[in-house]
């Protein structure tokens, strides 16, 4: 603990009583599979230890939740609090030996429940966990080991406005999010091997801080992250407690003890008070806790509430050294959501993004079904569903398709794909936070994949789910980025915000700014080059040589090309050592006279502008009756669909595709290409049942595109192609006229949106 150099030994020979006779564990321990696991105890773990000549004291580092602790039956102490340590003073009997009995209670069964008591966010990963699950030692000498708490590290942050500093040195915090879960050993206390291969991992990766979400890690823990050269991030475990004042009131009390063993670690830069907190905690309580941990430790970053008031709710008074929000968007909203956090006229403090970009991707289920983890088991003694609000895995283990080794080949594409999405979705979300200057650092949610999400870097068997070349470009110390082109609509009698595509664009148009964002200051010209997928280079420059400012993000260059042509290219930049690269891709201006003739259904006006040769064909954009029989009627249609006959759902978070037809997708030529759904993707899919009872009975319905939700399986088509006799439609809810968030608004504006278009309506006509 660093709280004391006194002569100790750690007692090694432990049982532990369940009801049913002792048995003989290794300490630290946690019971795990050996009972039910919504059972709260008692179990009974007994040793005996020799009581030192000088006297002594027995510590321990770690018991979830209550320790009654008895020395020869007679009861000594009890302690409640998972996270701090406590002593207890052994017998004055020098030399003599003594027994020891301690009866553990855990938390989240009926007589402490998890919002009564600091639980973390652990129980709604997976469950609470009971035991001694820290060391034990005697403690030789009649002074108690905690009385005197160690003094807190000296502050190593400094802030000046947005900025940060560390040592001296300007410092951008790039951070992951951990909720301790290491279903190997049942507890929140691995072994040190595992911390040191996780910490070099998110080192490689990029990262320079841990972020122990609501909840305490062991001093070992920060000692060797310390070492391998990483920072810490403690957010205290308080998360939606209960809002009783006498239970408030004890968590306080905890929260203090925890902050006085804790804070001589010089590697903590930053505490926050709890997580999401909202109408349960009053303004009053989160301010005090705010000073006491100020008081303690002198930390120049300290918040009330990582995620804050203005995204969850309650009393808007905040308190602390730094703006934290959590914001959680679909990709296009993400740059508008993040410029509606910035301070603006506020108190001039650094904004760091205390969790963000979590993106779930298909998990090997097919690995899990076989292997058959506890955690993923229908069995409610090893998984019951506690107070998680999402229990799907064992329900998907047992039913998904995925996992029959008859669909090995597509599980394997699914796991790629969405991989690369998350890739795509995460390298264009962090260049945009690194554009914004008051931004100074974030968290990525999160470390792994857990029970209830798919979110991590690392997955289920603590393997790297991206490589360093693919996450340094955008992760790392440097950064370059592409600045958004404005381009705001005058739209119903005025401007409405607006942007252009950054990665796609009509022959004669391309255009970008790139800025960089550089951990070394200095004067340097940015070089940037275009290149064919073969690898030639069809376009070079340099920008201006500029001064840039250590983490402060700025314009390098800017690249015109009005000589591009059809085709994909590759877009690549470096300045100061830093590189990036974007896939991009110049596509001609549609023939619309040319795709034959067809009827436009157009009442909201998302096709405005668009003029083609009336004809049989009928292009809508509203469900109507006339739907259904233009199908009956065997004409071939094409519905941009929207409203009825959808259902609400994300299409970047939380979402893995299926493209389906090989032969469809070659004609539109986007498959898995992710960059050409930026400026077209939808936020709902097709209701299958509801445009079942729409269309004529019999109708088939094929999904061409499907969405497969990660966190629960279901499925729902993006695209479809029902055929009723000789009537062929295809239904989307992909959106060609863009619109959501930073999509260019409107079908003139957005390149990706009208080639999409005509493509789709060059194949109904020629195919069906």
């Amino acid at each position: 603990m660093g709280t004391t150099h006194r002569p100790a030994y750690e007692l090694l020979e432990w049982t532990v009583d369940y009801g049913e006779g002792p048995r003989p564990v290794l300490v630290p321990h946690a019971w795990r599979q050996d009972v039910p696991v919504g059972w709260e105890g008692p179990a009974v773990y007994r040793t005996r230890c020799r009581v030192p000549d000088s006297g002594g004291w027995l510590l321990f580092h770690g018991v979830s939740y209550e320790a009654r602790v008895e020395f020869d039956g007679e009861h000594a102490a009890t302690h409640r609090g998972i996270w701090d340590a406590f002593s207890v003073r052994l017998p004055d009997r020098p030399g003599e030996f003594v027994d020891v009995a301690v009866r553990v209670t855990k938390n989240g069964g009926p007589t402490f429940p998890v919002r009564d008591v600091a639980s973390g966010f652990l129980p709604y990963v997976y469950h609470t966990f009971g035991g001694i699950y820290q060391p034990v030692e005697v403690v030789v000498g009649p002074e108690d080991p905690l009385a005197t708490p160690p003094p807190p590290a000296p502050c190593r942050v400094r802030t000046d406005g947005s900025r940060l500093w560390v040592d001296g040195e300007p410092f951008y915090l790039r951070g992951v999010l951990t909720w301790g879960w290491y279903p190997e050993v049942g507890h929140t206390n691995p072994g040190e091997a595992t911390i040191r291969h996780e910490a070099r991992i998110a080192k490689s990766l990029g990262f320079n801080t841990i972020k122990f979400c609501l909840w305490v890690p062991t001093h070992r823990h920060l000692e060797i992250l310390h070492e391998e050269g990483l920072e810490a991030w403690l957010e205290l475990p308080l998360w939606d407690p209960s809002p009783e004042p006498d239970r408030l009131a004890s968590i306080a009390r905890e929260i203090e003890r925890i902050v006085l063993q804790y804070r001589h670690h010089p590697n903590i830069l930053v505490w926050t008070v709890g997580c999401e907190l909202s109408h349960g905690t009053p303004h009053g309580y989160r301010r005090g806790l705010v000073e006491r941990v100020k008081d303690l430790t002198g930390a120049a970053l300290v918040k009330d509430n990582s995620g804050g008031s203005e995204m969850y709710g309650g009393d808007l008074r905040e308190y602390g050294d730094f703006y934290d929000f959590h914001p959680y968007c679909d990709l296009p909203f993400y740059p508008p959501v993040l410029d509606s956090l910035l301070p603006g006229a506020r108190r001039a403090m650094p904004v760091l993004l205390g969790e963000f970009s979590d993106i779930d991707v298909h998990r090997d289920v097919a690995r899990l079904r076989r292997e058959g983890p506890y955690w993923g088991s229908p069995d409610p003694a090893l998984n019951d569903q506690g107070v998680r609000w999402q229990h799907d895995l064992p329900r998907i283990l047992a039913e998904c398709r995925l996992c029959l080794p008859e669909e090995d080949r597509r599980h394997r594409r699914l796991m790629e794909s969405s991989r690369r999405k998350a890739l795509f979705i995460r390298k264009t979300v962090h260049e945009a936070v690194r554009e914004r200057a008051p931004i100074a650092g974030y968290v990525v949610t999160g470390w792994r994949d857990t029970p209830i999400a798919t979110a991590g870097f690392v997955d289920d068997w603590m393997d790297a789910r991206f490589s360093p070349e693919e996450t340094l470009p955008w992760n790392g110390e440097d950064c370059l980025f592409l600045i958004p082109t404005r381009r705001p609509p005058f739209h119903k009698g005025g401007n409405r915000p607006g942007w252009l595509d950054p990665f796609v664009f009509r022959e004669g148009n391309a255009f970008w700014r790139i800025g960089a964002s550089l951990a070394e200051g200095g004067r340097f010209a940015m070089e940037w080059r275009i290149r064919r997928p073969d690898g030639e280079v069809v376009a070079q420059g340099r920008g201006v040589a500029r001064a840039f400012e250590p983490f402060v993000p700025a314009e390098g260059a800017e690249v015109a090309w009005p000589e591009g042509t059809e085709g994909r290219y590759r877009l690549e930049a470096e300045v100061g050592g830093a590189s990036n690269a974007w896939e991009i891709e110049i596509v001609r201006r549609p023939d619309w006279k040319a795709l034959g003739g067809w009827t436009i259904q157009d009442p909201s006006g998302r096709l405005e502008g668009l003029s083609l040769e009336p004809g049989d064909g009928l292009l809508t954009t509203a469900w109507c009756h006339g739907v259904s029989e233009a199908l009956a009627a065997g004409r071939r249609i094409l519905c941009l669909a929207d409203g009825p006959c959808t259902t609400p759902a994300p299409f970047w978070r939380e979402a893995a595709y299926e493209f389906l037809d090989d032969s469809f997708w070659s004609a539109l030529g986007i498959a898995e290409r992710w960059e050409r759904f930026w400026a077209v993707s939808p936020d709902c899919v097709l209701d299958v049942e509801t445009l079942g009872r729409n269309l004529p009975v019999g109708t088939t319905i094929e999904p061409l595109m499907l969405r497969i939700d990660t966190r629960t399986y279901a499925e729902a088509p993006v695209v479809a192609r029902c055929r009723f006799g000789d009537g062929v439609m295809i239904a989307t809810t992909l959106r060609p006229d863009g619109g959501l968030g930073m999509q260019p608004f409107g079908l003139a504006r957005n390149p990706s949106g009208a080639d999409l278009l005509a493509r789709l309506l060059r194949v109904l006509a020629e195919r069906g």
